[in-house]
């Protein structure tokens, strides 16, 4: 079944092969908060043929079940910041067993930029580094990526990607581009905003206690599905290319 978007200017219909990536900002990228800022890219990926069995469908149902009060669209840092132990078993089993892709990249103020790029631009091409990596494992004929419409951000990290290529394996791929608005409730970007901002929690509680144990959240995001559907990266360094 076609995955059909909607937005301001009408819809975008994405055939069963597409390869779809939802991606979610977290933070803000010129680190102006103090103690542990952190900024971050991260999100969920999945052919369009498997988006209802292993996204929409089993999302849905547990924010009815055990999320009735939300109002949706969904934003981790508001909605799930103290959740129960009810509702924390349920974004596990959410996590833990659908199995989609997942990508992630932060920064922080411990990160050393000795290059002459911001963090929008250093993350952005991480990113595609992790798409990349995780599409290396599917089959499909194009890939799309997909942002929530927001005042500023969403254009910047679209401005950071457009005329960016894919190589996943032996193959090169151009990348679409799209935005939709927040009204839509979509749930992969839903999803995508609780990946990015789990990816900035841990960044963040390493950077805070790097002696205590990863977080509970980050490791049913990141560490107990399949590792070839995974690629997160912590950037502690950016540097010029070796010639």
């Amino acid at each position: 079944m076609p995955l059909i978007l909607i937005h301001d200017e009408g819809q975008i219909v994405l055939a069963d092969d597409v390869f779809v990536i939802a991606l979610d900002d977290t933070g803000h990228e010129e680190l102006h908060e103090e103690n542990g800022a952190c900024f971050g890219i991260g999100g969920c990926g999945f052919m369009v043929s498997d988006y209802q069995r292993l996204v929409e469908t089993p999302w849905n149902f547990m924010l009815y079940r055990f999320f009735p009060d939300i109002s949706r669209p969904v934003h981790a840092v508001e909605h799930f910041r103290k959740p129960t132990k009810e509702q924390m078993s349920a974004l596990t089993h959410f996590f833990t067993t659908f199995q989609f892709f997942r990508v992630a990249v932060t920064v922080s103020t411990k990160t050393i930029n000795s290059v002459g790029a911001g963090y929008i631009e250093i993350v952005g091409a991480s990113v595609m580094q992790r798409i990349a990596e995780v599409a290396s494992h599917a089959s499909f004929s194009s890939v799309f990526i997909l942002f929530e419409a927001s005042e500023r951000i969403d254009r910047m990290v679209m401005q950071a990607l457009v005329g960016k290529k894919l190589r996943a394996g032996q193959q090169e791929y151009s990348i679409e581009l799209g935005i939709i608005p927040k009204s839509a409730c979509a749930a992969a970007l839903e999803v995508a905003d609780v990946i990015a901002h789990t990816a900035c929690g841990q960044t963040r509680h390493r950077n805070q206690h790097p002696s205590q144990p990863v977080r509970r959240d980050f490791t049913d995001i990141f560490q107990t599905i399949d590792r070839r559907l995974v690629s997160f990266a912590e950037i502690t360094c950016a540097e010029p290319a070796k010639a």
